[in-house]
């Protein structure tokens, strides 16, 4: 396995996106691309607040490149995928979650983050705009290809269907109804 850490990802047509911490491997078997998934998932930040004990504080992207060449045809025939797995981290209100300090600061950040996707699956939606905001975020410039390109997109939404969190689950499952927009 190789790792490479502080990439900047960039495509020739886009510039490029500069994320502090990314790393790279390059995996020759499933048990390898496993292994970064689980080592990713150790690394992630949590932070507990009143409404989640292990609320996670970052965004997470697990990001799969496939090289697939045929066995049976010309060796110099090759199939390039990309499977993004993304976990956007919640943002919950944070009069709700009676966040302060590092907490407040990461939530503020999260929903900030977050408010750039919907506005760039709004544009998507908006047939008569020219103009795609992709640059706004890290995360809209890194997603770039799985938001506008071609592609197939899955999102999976969390709701906590107790009364009290209502509001939560009413927000999510609007945004949900965004994204399949796209």
């Amino acid at each position: 396995m190789q790792n490479d850490q502080n990439l900047q990802i960039t495509d020739d047509s886009r510039g490029g996106v500069l994320v502090k911490g990314l790393q790279q491997y390059v995996c020759d078997s499933e048990e390898d691309a496993l292994n970064c998934l689980f080592e990713g998932e150790l690394n992630r930040t949590f932070r507990q607040h009143y409404l989640n004990a292990t609320s996670s504080r970052a965004h997470c992207v697990f990001t799969i490149n496939i090289e697939s060449r045929s066995r049976v045809e010309s060796s110099d025939k090759v199939v390039h995928s990309k499977l993004h797995l993304v976990d956007l981290a919640g943002s919950e209100r944070t009069k709700k979650t009676h966040s302060e300090g590092v907490v407040l600061k990461e939530a503020s950040f999260i929903n900030k983050s977050l408010t750039f996707l919907e506005q760039v699956v709004l544009a998507l939606c908006d047939r008569k705009r020219d103009h795609i905001p992709y640059r706004q975020s890290k995360l809209t410039n890194l997603l770039r290809d799985s938001l506008g390109g071609n592609c197939r997109t899955i999102m999976i939404a969390n709701i906590w269907p107790e009364a009290a969190h209502l509001e939560e689950t009413t927000s999510t499952l609007k945004f949900a109804t965004r994204m399949m927009k796209i």
